[in-house]
């Protein structure tokens, strides 16, 4: 790509169009070329990306990366003006971790008096947007983080809701006088109920999309709250930090999601069966679930209930 079209692609998400590849010096014949050859991808009609090697993604994190780009294509694609990226499209842009949503369509809500409905892919929303509702992310107009969640909250399951709002009060600040506002807007909204338990259950505690989709599941099968991020000590000092500590039941819960495996690192494992034996050494019953257990979750919850017995 030529350093004009790589600047202002950089601004655009890393998508321009055809006519913005015509203007800095590529022929009719040399766009399709790049586009025969794979350099080139096609986003939607008439908008490209560079080809970027996604192997080492996640599935889930591939998605989200593609959802990005094809928000950036719509955005070129559309009026400017008329719209606001929304929903969890908008919480992609902003950077908030998602779980269990859908990406076929790219959501946007009408800022004109257009209709709204499904069109070319694009999810148009109607809805009245107040200023305190608005931000931009790269010179896009998006809704705020706090607004984009409470749209995704009230169209979503409880989990999925639990997952971006634990992960929006960790890693974003958020002002009580926004929340309460958007409670009192979205009051009558259909799945406000569900956009309020979420909120009355999220906690900034929770460090990962595995972590908070466990709580809710140990919080479905009627587990007592556990403590997260407990720091246990020992006479000799620290011991280890733990993602779940249930202090009646003795008993330390710990999601695993593998990562830190993955290389088969030697000193990582022995490293890890210390800091386990040391929990062990204190009296603790511990327990870990994997990505794997959550697809299953009568197993570790019964593995749980296990180790509550032992303890």
């Amino acid at each position: 790509m030529n350093p004009k079209l790589k600047v202002l692609a950089a601004g655009q998400g890393g998508v321009y169009t055809r006519a913005q590849a015509a203007a800095c010096g590529y022929t009719t014949g040399q766009i399709g070329e790049r586009i025969q050859d794979g350099r080139w991808v096609r986003i939607r009609h008439g908008q490209y990306a560079e080809a970027v090697e996604q192997a080492h993604l996640a599935p889930w994190d591939q998605q989200v990366f593609e959802h990005r780009r094809r928000v950036y294509a719509v955005m070129n694609a559309l009026r400017r003006g008329s719209v606001a990226v929304s929903h969890q499209s908008a919480l992609v842009l902003h950077g908030v971790p998602l779980w269990g949503t859908g990406f076929a369509e790219v959501q946007v809500s009408r800022l004109d008096r257009d209709h709204g409905g499904r069109v070319a892919g694009v999810r148009h929303h109607r809805g009245r947007l107040y200023d305190a509702d608005m931000t931009a992310v790269d010179g896009l107009p998006v809704t705020t983080v706090m607004r984009a969640w409470f749209e995704l909250a009230c169209t979503s399951s409880f989990e999925t809701a639990v997952v971006s709002a634990d992960a929006v009060l960790r890693d974003h600040p958020v002002e009580e006088d926004d929340v309460r506002r958007l409670l009192d807007v979205t009051e009558y909204w259909p799945g406000s109920a569900t956009a309020r338990s979420a909120l009355r259950f999220a906690n900034p505690l929770s460090e990962s999309v595995g972590e908070s989709r466990l709580r809710v599941l140990m919080h479905t099968h009627g587990l007592p709250a556990p403590l997260l991020q407990h720091v246990f000590h020992d006479a000799y000092g620290f011991v280890a930090r733990v993602d779940f500590y249930f202090p009646a039941e003795r008993t330390v819960v710990e999601f695993d999601g593998l990562l830190k495996y993955a290389d088969g690192d030697r000193d990582t494992l022995i490293r890890e069966k210390t800091r386990e034996d040391g929990l062990r050494a204190l009296g603790l019953q511990v327990v870990r679930v994997t990505w794997t257990d959550l697809d299953h979750p009568t197993q570790p919850i019964a593995r749980i209930h296990q180790a509550f017995r032992r303890a």
